[in-house]
């Protein structure tokens, strides 16, 4: 976490986070994993200006879209993602080239303006078989928020440490929280205590467990250099002590969890330094 987090009433998860995507021209969702060069585009949000920046090596110039922005098209779209019905705006022709530049094919940016879920065959809530049925998503796979723990992640670097020194081949990699893509990371506490919790409070906002995160190749990419690379690792070693039933599991998911009606209709808010406390009963 840094800085100051809003979430949306209603269930909506961050402000502003993971609203955005690019599509081809065919309609397929371009992902880092199909489109490396996503990798290297960065982006920082302006909540005072409403403006969100975004940059790439391969553009000379930083671009610059309001937030109430006056640059969608008329109108707006409907396509259905990982069983969720999406309605989106998109954007006029300059900022879709931009993005063209930035991945090097032709692409759309859309954002998504609303969200609902359609059906699911996997309702359990047990480790691996979670989802969020009940909430607007935005454009995450599964869950609003997903929360790595940095004591998690050191455990996970000394396992990658002594394998290395074990097999003497050159330095380990170093891999940080960010290498899984959270919304959430946490501090103190013992490695994957976060497995056993049912639901847990930070600052006055409460959160529902729905289960670990499963983990695929997507870990592997790495940035070097102003280069993508990809290797084997972390997945290879998290599979060898972090696999349940089939699936690699590293973080969990949660839902946001108003806990009554009333509190529906406000914001709640999430800063650098809240507490965190879990509910294992």
């Amino acid at each position: 976490l840094k800085g100051l987090f809003t979430i949306l009433p209603v269930n909506a998860g961050l402000q502003y986070d993971r609203e955005w995507l690019l599509k081809s021209l065919t309609g397929e969702i371009l992902t880092q994993k199909k489109v490396p060069e996503m990798f290297l585009i960065k982006t920082f949000i302006n909540l005072n200006q409403q403006i969100l920046s975004v940059e790439s090596p391969y553009c000379k110039r930083k671009l610059q879209i309001k937030l109430d922005s006056d640059s969608y098209l008329p109108g707006k779209e409907e396509f259905y993602l990982q069983n969720q019905r999406y309605e989106v705006q998109c954007y006029e022709n300059e900022i879709n080239q931009w993005f063209s530049d930035a991945v090097g094919q032709p692409c759309t940016l859309v954002r998504c303006c609303q969200s609902e879920y359609c059906f699911s065959l996997n309702k359990s809530r047990s480790m691996g078989m979670c989802r969020d049925v009940n909430s607007k998503v935005n454009f995450a796979n599964e869950a609003q928020f997903l929360l790595i723990s940095e004591e998690s992640v050191s455990d996970l670097n000394n396992r990658l440490c002594s394998k290395t020194q074990k097999l003497s081949c050159g330095a380990p990699p170093n891999v940080n929280s960010m290498r899984f893509r959270p919304n959430l990371v946490i501090s103190g506490g013992e490695p994957y205590a976060e497995d056993g919790w049912r639901n847990l409070r930070i600052g006055n906002t409460y959160f529902s467990s729905l289960g670990g995160c499963n983990r695929c190749q997507m870990i592997n990419f790495y940035q070097q250099t102003g280069q993508v690379k990809k290797t084997n690792e972390p997945l290879a070693t998290l599979a060898s002590y972090r696999r349940v039933k089939g699936k690699i599991l590293f973080g969990i998911l949660l839902r946001y969890d108003p806990g009554n009606k009333a509190r529906l209709d406000t914001n709640s808010c999430l800063k650098v330094g809240d507490e965190v406390h879990p509910n294992s009963e």
